[in-house]
């Protein structure tokens, strides 16, 4: 064990300080000075490119192939605080004892709690003795991973055109109140934007239009039918993937006394495991098709379909044993949410997810981390890669 629990404390000051900054997606400048900084303390070298991701490289004892790369990987970029918040959500605070010991503030489980335990993995592989053997560590820093922003996307596009490689763990949150778990994958994200077009009339005379928000409320019902229909799907052992669909933004109407003629709404789709694009698009033709008059055109946005671990890969095998090793259990969950994971996946690598924090944490009010798995997920993460490079350096392929 490489961080014991005294390494809360410090891991947890890390977290704070990354707290502190101000992120949110498209405005992640400050943050990415502030861990550059952070890199040079501690005699890591990074790339920084112009959207304000950052890379940074370590090589192994022995260097090989390119591709025998590990990327480890955190989004540098949170949500806006949604409302609900009682105390400023960029002033990290302390509360609570013992195991119940918590950081509050914006972006401590997604993910900045992740991010400062890449820092602290860093640190440790910086000096030349401590070098893995033959696995390259590709540590990056990414941007608008939350949502894309003015001549930014997701950073994720931008590290793959730079260092390939074999294997992924991203560092969001994975925790249950055990332990870590191994995250053996997650869904895709599917978003459809819908414009519904109907005739506008007087109110006094609404069978003179055609009601565009009325159509809007058909569909709203036929999406919450469908997602009910969505069955659980079984990934590894007894953790299962479940497909869902909601509407997430509706807009429509002139004034309070005229028909709408147009609506616009927002679907949320989660791609479950088995599920391509082609299903999505025939599920919109028939959520949108006799809408009494009204038309629908409708544009689906997705970059990735879901993914998993390779039950059967090295990646796996050694995430388990280290957690067997360090808690005398493997755990493993499933991600609801889309995550990096996603990406990496896209790009041929095998991926896991390990971080700390609770995944219910993310996008709340008063979100909060653990200060006990701080270092839990740090040597759950270590141990994992360790494991990796061993069976790297056996040569075994």
């Amino acid at each position: 064990m490489r961080f014991s629990n005294e390494s809360a404390a410090s891991i947890g000051r890390t977290v704070m300080d990354l707290v502190s900054i101000k992120s949110l997606s498209g405005d992640e400048a400050p943050m990415a000075d502030h861990i550059q900084a952070h890199l040079a303390r501690i005699g890591v070298d990074c790339q920084r490119d112009v959207h304000d991701n950052l890379l940074a490289v370590i090589e192994p004892q022995r260097p090989g192939a390119a591709i025998d790369t590990l990327h480890l990987s955190g989004h540098t970029d949170t949500v806006v605080p949604v409302e609900g918040w009682t105390t400023d959500p960029w002033t990290p605070q302390v509360s609570g004892s013992g195991d119940d010991q918590h950081i509050t503030g914006l972006g401590t489980s997604d993910m900045k709690s992740g991010l400062a335990t890449m820092l602290h993995i860093a640190e440790h592989f910086a000096p030349k003795n401590n070098r893995l053997k033959s696995l390259r560590l590709a540590i990056s820093f990414t941007v608008c991973e939350e949502g894309p922003a003015k001549g930014k996307r997701n950073g994720v596009h931008e590290i793959l055109k730079k260092q390939p490689g074999r294997w992924a763990i991203t560092t969001e949150a994975s925790c249950d109140e055990n332990c870590p778990t191994l995250a053996v994958g997650c869904q895709g994200h599917a978003v459809a934007k819908i414009k519904l077009q109907g005739r506008s009339a007087h109110s006094a005379c609404p069978e003179n239009g055609i009601n565009a928000i009325h159509a809007a409320a058909k569909i709203c019902a036929r999406v919450e039918k469908m997602n009910a229909s969505f069955k659980p799907i079984l990934v590894l052992g007894d953790v299962r993937a479940r497909a869902s669909a909601t509407v997430t933004l509706i807009k429509g109407g002139a004034a309070g006394n005229i028909i709408p003629e147009h609506c616009e709404m927002t679907i949320s789709r989660r791609v479950a495991p088995g599920e391509a694009i082609a299903d999505v698009e025939r599920e919109l033709a028939e959520l949108t098709s006799n809408l009494d008059g009204v038309t629908a055109t409708w544009a689906l946005r997705c970059d990735a379909p879901a993914c998993a671990t390779d039950p059967n890969g090295p990646l796996l095998k050694s995430a388990t044993a280290a957690s067997m090793e360090l808690f005398g259990c493997a755990r493993y969950s499933w991600n609801r949410a889309r995550t990096d994971l996603v990406l990496f996946k896209q790009a041929g690598m095998d991926v896991i997810n390990i971080g700390p924090g609770f995944t219910g944490q993310a996008h709340v009010a008063g979100e909060y981390v653990r200060m006990i798995d701080l270092p839990r997920s740090a040597n759950l993460v270590l141990g994992t890669v360790e494991k990796l490079d061993e069976w790297l350096a056996s040569g075994k392929k």
